[in-house]
């Protein structure tokens, strides 16, 4: 039985409506780096990874942390469902969980930064921010960056520059990426010609959840390829024109829309809407799917919803999110209907 509101998952970021809103989600800028002198991770025994484990720690407590409220977590004393609500929440990936030992995670207060520890690099700073500011995203996590290098060597190349365990990563470690929503490039059939563009021009495509995860919800994450060779600056600058492209391309399919098919887009957001007001039980892609034209329908003024973040409601109807919601042991069953109800809730229908 359904007690109340789920509560609002998630650093503020996920509230926040930045630059490009609502088509750019969000910005994140990830920095790999490995220890000097330390196996990698992925060859590391367990005293390797408890080593590292307590050097980033020990920096991240010294030198980024400081007085300030930073929760740190390590996760083999986490249930798998905590382990997959960050997951969920964007703050680890998919893997994290896969093997907890020597693993950690420390996070900012509720501002979007982190430090992953020994998943596939020892360490994996990440910082998350509202809208397009990549510039932003970059600054926030090469300042956790410099002050954790006062305290720690890393694993250095003078001709290739940090050195990680994916050579995708080697060069500067600097993965910028941005989590767009573009339904109308789908439903147009547009977003193939998007996607070759973007593999041609040197950018990752993948889907909500980032590298090994489908598109769910019409929300793609896109980022940089390459490291090597490329300045960090460029790396940003680069982004943020390709961002405003494929934006560009979302709104000129929306207009068109608009002009051409409006029957056609007002029956598919209006059928969502009565979906999500009727439905008793929904899976989670399915109301990713939902939600997704329904914000559409939103944002081009055809359904008189009110505006809501397609990412939080998202992140709030996640299978574990709900599941530690109705108390950490439900069933699927269980998870789909108390899904419906708080879809309802969150969009205020």
């Amino acid at each position: 039985m359904a007690r109340s509101k789920a509560p609002a998952p998630g650093a503020d970021w996920m509230r926040e409506k930045g630059p490009g809103y609502p088509l750019v989600i969000s910005s994140r800028a990830r920095i790999a780096r490995n220890l000097e002198g330390l196996p990698f991770p992925i060859a590391a025994d367990e005293e390797d990874l408890e080593r590292a484990r307590g050097m980033v720690l020990e920096a991240v407590s010294r030198r980024v942390a400081e007085d300030r409220d930073w929760q740190i977590s390590f996760a083999e004393e986490l249930s798998r469902n905590k382990l997959e609500m960050m997951a969920e929440e964007h703050l680890t990936c998919a893997a994290f969980s896969d093997r907890v030992g020597g693993r950690a995670l420390a996070v900012g207060p509720n501002d979007g930064r982190s430090v992953m520890v020994n998943e596939e690099d020892h360490v994996r700073i990440q910082a998350v921010v509202s809208g397009a500011q990549f510039m932003k995203a970059w600054k926030a996590a090469d300042e956790i960056d410099t002050a954790l290098e006062t305290e720690i060597q890393y694993s250095y190349d003078q001709r290739l520059g940090f050195l990680t365990s994916s050579p995708s990563n080697v060069g500067t470690g600097l993965r910028v990426s941005a989590m767009l929503h573009l339904p109308a490039l789908v439903i147009t059939g547009e977003i193939g010609k998007t996607i070759s563009a973007l593999a041609q021009a040197g950018i990752y495509v993948r889907g909500l959840y980032g590298e090994g995860s489908g598109v769910a919800g019409n929300i793609f994450q896109i980022s940089n390829r390459q490291t090597l060779g490329r300045t960090e600056e460029f790396i940003v600058s680069n982004m943020d024109m390709i961002v405003r492209q494929v934006v560009d391309n979302e709104r000129t399919a929306r207009k068109m829309m608009l002009r051409e098919a409006e029957l056609d887009l007002t029956d598919r957001v209006h059928r969502s809407l009565g979906v999500v007001e009727r439905c008793r039980r929904v899976c989670y892609y399915e109301a990713l799917e939902l939600i997704s034209l329904v914000k559409l329908g939103v944002d081009t003024e055809v359904l008189p919803v009110s505006d809501f973040n397609i990412l939080e409601v998202g992140v709030a109807i996640g299978p574990y999110h709900l599941r530690e919601f109705l108390g950490g042991e439900a069933g699927e069953e269980e998870v789909d209907r108390e899904r419906s109800v708080q879809l309802r809730r969150m969009l205020d229908l």
